[in-house]
């Protein structure tokens, strides 16, 4: 992708009489996109905090390396951590990243990535044990806790994030093809297409049946948690939700554990939640969002299908719109912006935001982020341990952050697990 250099200064987002008079919250007038990374930085693809109180923030570049932005806002020159991974596919190479809960004592993080011939390819959830949590270089113990074969090329999904529980969630893609090659979306004895939920921190030494990333009989670096729904005979225990396309981002909301998932379609875009005791079919690949695929011009399909409705959706072509990217439900201390679901548009590069109106029903709007449009822009979102929220450009290498002048960093951010 090509790199354009420009100047950067503080982007104020449009939220005037537009945002006001559809009825949505009322925004802080000089609520901005501020740069925060605008060079060194090469195709980065997610970033997240270890919330040690060191306050550094760790950047994922695409082809395998870990950067560290410190506290004082200094990209650091040398990576974290390096490795060879799979970047065949513009949507293949490290993926995801999440901290143990416990890092700052146990020192041990996780990344998705695409793997290498070596690894025999496929999607691999990787454990590191860093000797000093507190280094910016990592010196440790690494171990592959589990590997997706049939996943080589793109819409492989791979975010992952620890829940308020203490677990892992994954979320693993359909992979290539069109819908009608899909079906493994729908069957319980399959890892793609799916949501996981693994205990990580638990291994096991003898894998039980219904363990589909692991051996019957033998050791695995994982287990599985309690309450996983999916136990009978043929069904793979790791699923927590199914009947996704390609969730390349989701997150796990701190203050209630709701799940907002951005799955990204052929042709229509979806935002879904998973509230906990809901449905946890999302449709794919019958249902694209409301509607079937292929389209019939009915928007029944959940209802005609049992399954889960979107929360947001939108054509694909739409503003220039082509990939969802789900974003996170805001949660720091710019009082306006509380309880606002963030996501964007890789391809728009619009910020989008996401409101609940007194109702319950949800609504969004969307605003410019000046981010040029191009396809693999607006790549991820992630939370500093202080709460604010930095928004993550894959194309031009930069970071940014939403700023208004009502952030009060002394304010005490919600507690919980990211």
């Amino acid at each position: 992708m090509a790199v354009r250099s420009r100047g950067w200064g503080r982007i104020v987002l449009g939220i005037g009489l537009a945002w006001a008079t559809a009825g949505q919250a009322q925004l802080p007038s000089d609520l901005a996109l501020v740069p925060v990374v605008t060079s060194g930085l090469v195709n980065p693809t997610a970033i997240a905090s270890p919330r040690d109180g060191s306050g550094r923030m760790f950047i994922l570049e695409r082809s395998g390396r870990i950067r560290v932005l410190n506290a004082a806002g200094t990209l650091l020159s040398t990576p974290y951590y390096t490795r060879d991974v799979n970047t065949g596919d513009v949507e293949q190479g490290l993926l995801g990243i999440a901290f143990d809960p416990s890092f700052a004592s146990n020192g041990t993080l996780y990344i998705v990535y695409g793997g290498t011939p070596a690894e025999q390819r496929g999607l691999i959830l990787r454990r590191l044990v860093a000797s000093d949590p507190a280094a910016n270089v990592f010196s440790g113990s690494q171990a592959q806790v589990l590997r997706v074969p049939e996943l080589s090329y793109n819409h492989n999904g791979g975010d992952i994030h620890f829940g308020t529980d203490g677990h892992l969630y994954w979320s693993i893609g359909s992979g290539g093809g069109e819908p009608a090659d899909h079906a493994h979306a729908q069957a319980l004895g399959d890892l793609r297409g799916k949501i996981l939920r693994l205990d990580v921190r638990n291994p096991t030494g003898s894998a039980s049946a219904g363990m589909c990333g692991a051996t019957q009989g033998q050791s695995a670096q994982y287990s599985i948690p309690a309450g996983n729904p999916f136990t009978g005979t043929g069904q793979c225990r790791e699923v927590w939700l199914y009947g996704l396309r390609n969730p390349w981002r989701f997150s796990i909301d701190r203050a209630t554990g709701d799940l907002w998932i951005g799955d990204v379609g052929v042709n229509r875009e979806e935002i879904d939640r998973y509230v906990a005791g809901g449905n946890r079919n999302f449709g794919y690949p019958r249902c694209q969002a409301s509607q079937y695929y292929p389209p019939t011009g009915s928007n029944d399909c959940p209802a005609a299908t049992g399954t889960a409705p979107p929360l947001f959706e939108y054509p694909g072509g739409q503003n220039l719109r082509c990939a969802v990217t789900g974003g996170l439900r805001y949660r720091g201390s710019i009082a306006g912006l509380r309880g606002i679901y963030v996501f964007g548009d890789s391809c728009s590069s619009e910020i989008l935001l996401g409101t609940q109106a007194g109702s319950g029903s949800w609504s969004y709007a969307p605003f410019p982020s000046g981010i040029p449009v191009g396809y693999g822009t607006v790549a991820a979102f992630g939370e500093g341990e202080n709460g604010r929220l930095y928004v993550v450009d894959h194309q031009d290498g930069r970071i940014f952050r939403l700023y208004s002048s009502q952030e009060n960093e002394d304010v005490v951010f919600i507690s919980g697990f990211e």
